[in-house]
């Protein structure tokens, strides 16, 4: 018997095996794909404050962002300058990341299987057991990290994410820049928001273009690209987008006996933007903890591992609450309010509070100080009446 078996070879599930590796548990990752960081879901846009959990190797940052546009339903613009002395913004190689990940975790002693679906997962009073084809892994513990990927939580009644949106991005060959646009619009992307970001691939400028929305996010990115605008920024035709669901809210617990949940599995995202690469990884190295905490002491019963959710509770609880009630708050404005928003947000006065308080992993200051904004507040409480 092993000690923990982790479904799934994200950050989340490749963190935590290093992790685990290296305090001496024996650990297997299994990964559904036969390669590594493919398909590749993510934009990639991170904060130099993921260093505190991982190391960024140089040779995998694609871009350093200072600028940024949102634009409006109807063209309004609020450009926003990152301080030369203040937080750094990456965009990097997804791919190039996880396999950095599984490299460590190998390196350390974890197993990394690739190409093993998980077919069923059944929990008893004394192990976990796995089944990938013909084949049983009996594990003491179970991690999973599993993506936007729902099976086992219900199954084990962990609950489904409280929101689910759906994304599809492409990468394509572009005209350069330097800047990063965001597009919002009930008739852009419903409830989401759309992102242009330049990278820069063996010397040739790109762009990342996504969109994250209630439905047919295929759909809605096809139409973006095809607006004049954008097609003249674009030196190939979009290929087919990338696809997958977005949870926006967790789902109702993060553990149970002999399993602990990190990651996208666990609904660990930004409410705001859907960002989850921190989460992910912030979420996988407390679970690891607790995890080596459990098998030293020899419990894995649920009241042992819920420390887990105490421990994230600690750290993301209040900014996923606050987080996710002004998401609900900014979906209801109809799209009139949202240009009288972007407006407002481009004055002096708001620019000046963006520059003290925007953080790219904690969005809970920020939002509080918009709601001092008296004509912010004004207009984002009248949807709540609506």
């Amino acid at each position: 018997m092993i000690d923990v078996v982790i479904i799934g070879g994200g950050p989340a599930g490749l963190l935590a095996a290093r992790r685990l590796a290296e305090a001496g548990c024996d650990v297997i990752v299994l990964e559904e794909h036969r390669h590594i960081g493919r398909p590749t879901h993510c934009t990639g846009i991170v904060s130099a404050e993921m260093t505190k959990l991982v190391k960024i190797p140089a040779d995998i940052i694609l871009s350093r962002l200072q600028h940024a546009r949102l634009v409006g339903p109807d063209r309004e613009a609020c450009d926003i300058t990152w301080a030369a002395d203040g937080e750094e913004i990456l965009t990097i190689d997804r791919a190039a990341f996880d396999e950095t990940l599984a490299a460590q975790a190998v390196a350390a002693g974890a197993i990394l299987r690739l190409g093993a679906f998980v077919d069923g997962l059944a929990s008893t009073a004394k192990a976990v057991t796995v089944r990938v084809g013909r084949e049983s892994i009996v594990a003491h513990a179970c991690l999973l990290a599993c993506g936007a990927s729902y099976r086992f939580q219900r199954q084990l009644g962990l609950g489904l994410p409280g929101r689910l949106l759906h994304t599809a991005q492409i990468e394509v060959d572009a005209e350069p820049t330097e800047r990063v646009e965001l597009h919002v619009g009930r008739h852009v992307a419903p409830e989401g928001f759309i992102w242009m970001v330049p990278v820069l691939r063996d010397g040739r400028p790109r762009l990342k273009v996504g969109l994250v929305a209630k439905r047919d996010a295929a759909k809605y990115l096809r139409h973006f690209t095809e607006r004049p605008e954008i097609a003249r920024q674009l030196r190939e035709t979009p290929p087919t987008p990338t696809t997958r669901l977005l949870p926006l809210k967790l789902t109702a617990t993060s553990y149970a006996a002999r399993v602990v949940v990190a990651g996208d599995a666990g609904g660990f995202t930004k409410p705001t933007t859907g960002g989850g690469i921190y989460y992910s990884l912030l979420t996988a190295a407390l679970a690891a903890d607790v995890l080596i905490d459990a098998l030293h002491a020899g419990r894995l019963d649920a009241q042992f591992l819920s420390v887990y959710e105490t421990r994230w509770q600690e750290r993301l609880g209040h900014e996923l609450r606050v987080g996710d009630w002004f998401r609900d708050l900014l979906v209801k404005l109809p799209d009139r309010d949202v240009g009288t928003l972007i407006r407002a947000l481009a004055t002096d006065d708001v620019q000046s509070m963006i520059q003290q308080t925007a953080r790219f992993n904690w969005h809970r200051d920020l939002i509080l100080s918009l709601l001092r904004q008296r004509g912010i507040a004004s207009l984002l409480f009248r949807s709540l009446f609506r």
